[in-house]
């Protein structure tokens, strides 16, 4: 997977100025293209095997680039050491999945545990990084407020005052196929997934996808906005989903 990088990073600059999500929109052009280093894997997972986040890092922050540029990954570990000294100029944001205390303990096994992600977050934000906090999947748990609560205060304990952080909200869904398999592969799996207490929507080909119903997703959304303005005041709140 990684064997091509050096070609990966040479190819990049033909795309500077293309995107149609940042650099293509009014609302976050000044954010540059953004590049996403994790779409199908977790970078930091394979850190210590590959190099190849230190590398892509340090590539976006020395290359001299056509346009502005940006770099992006989502980790849910904490091994953040060998990057905090490498020369990023800004350009990479480095963001966090992380998730209410009681879903974490239930649903993410083989990951840093909740608490020692946000201190990395700290830890990367003081190295001068942007980051992100990706809250993922959000669970109307029993007492999710007083969780949520507790994971966006323990955030803001952990900031410098100069941090430049981003906020996604993502609630938990499920599509038929994506059932399948975890059942599959977890087949005494505790994860609610029953279409009978979810909102169904299609996509514009027809894809099914299981929300929460409208009700509930306009009490969590409602919370979270105003719990996320109130307790980090200086994040940009990117979307709701």
């Amino acid at each position: 997977m990684f064997a091509d990088l050096p070609d990966v990073l040479a190819s990049l600059d033909g795309y500077v100025g293309r995107g149609e999500v940042t650099s293509g929109t009014a609302e976050r052009g000044h954010e540059g293209t953004t590049f996403e280093a994790s779409c199908y894997t977790d970078p930091l997972a394979i850190e210590h095997l590959t190099g190849g986040l230190a590398t892509a890092i340090t590539h976006f922050g020395t290359h001299d680039w056509p346009g502005p540029v940006q770099l992006r990954a989502t980790t849910k570990f904490d091994d953040v050491e060998s990057l905090l000294e490498l020369p990023h100029r800004g350009r990479t944001r480095l963001r966090f999945s992380v998730n209410a205390a009681s879903v974490a303990r239930r649903f993410e096994g083989a990951t840093s545990p909740v608490p020692a992600r946000v201190a990395a977050l700290g830890r990367v934000a003081e190295a001068g990084y942007p980051v992100g906090l990706t809250i993922a999947p959000i669970m109307p748990v029993e007492d999710w407020r007083t969780e949520y609560g507790e994971l966006l205060d323990s955030v803001a304990a952990v900031l410098p005052h100069h941090a430049d952080l981003t906020v996604e909200c993502i609630t938990h869904r499920f599509t038929p196929n994506s059932k399948a398999t975890l059942t599959d592969w977890y087949p005494r799996t505790k994860l609610e997934m029953d279409e009978e207490l979810r909102t169904t929507k299609r996509g514009k080909f027809g894809a099914v996808k299981h929300v929460y119903p409208k009700d509930v997703m306009t009490e969590l959304r409602g919370w979270f906005t105003d719990a996320v303005e109130r307790r980090l005041p200086g994040a940009r709140f990117l979307y709701w989903t």
